[in-house]
């Protein structure tokens, strides 16, 4: 009966494991996307300017409302493939136990911080939704749909740092058990 219980549990957190990360690519997709989209536009803007001289008015505003978006879409897919700036010189001259100690007190940290902003961002997003304060620019638009980037992405990152937590604390255990063992 406990076995069976525990085999279910594996399975749903395979499942959500499997739906979360087809997510962050998905949204790392779209903020690659962006990238793209923002050279279209900014070579549309030239060619308008320079050659037909009509610039757009509206090109800066849009690739700055996608530069941000893409930083909040992109950064736990950067995350999850450890593509980040990383400073190891530090912890790369430490013992493999004391190494997974570093990486899971980066983790609780970074579970500690996402919180937070993701907290914050939240409650600021709710905030600015009902008094319908605007992002005013050439266009004007409510400011809530740009802080809720800033709260997926903090709930994203919230969740790739559990599980990065998760599995370093399962090596840790791993890693312990063996030791007993042999």
């Amino acid at each position: 009966m406990q076995s069976d219980l525990i085999f279910l549990r594996i399975m749903k957190m395979k499942k959500f494991n499997a739906i979360f990360d087809h997510l962050v690519n998905v949204l790392a997709f779209i903020a690659g996307s962006f990238i793209f989209i923002m050279m279209l536009i900014e070579c549309y803007e030239i060619v308008a300017r320079y050659f037909f001289e009509r610039p757009t008015v509206w090109s800066v505003e849009f690739c700055e409302y996608m530069l941000f978006l893409l930083a909040f879409l992109g950064t736990t897919w950067v995350l999850k493939k450890k593509a980040h700036i990383n400073v190891t010189i530090l912890v790369e001259r430490l013992r493999p136990r004391a190494q997974t100690f570093c990486n899971l007190f980066s983790s609780f940290m970074g579970i500690i911080i996402s919180l937070i902003i993701f907290w914050f961002s939240l409650g600021t997003s709710f905030e600015n939704y009902v008094t319908g304060v605007k992002v005013v620019k050439t266009y004007a638009l409510p400011k809530w749909i740009f802080l809720s980037f800033i709260s997926l992405g903090y709930l994203l990152l919230l969740i790739e740092f559990l599980r990065q937590f998760s599995g370093h604390l399962r090596s840790l255990v791993l890693k312990k058990a063996e030791g007993k063992t042999s």
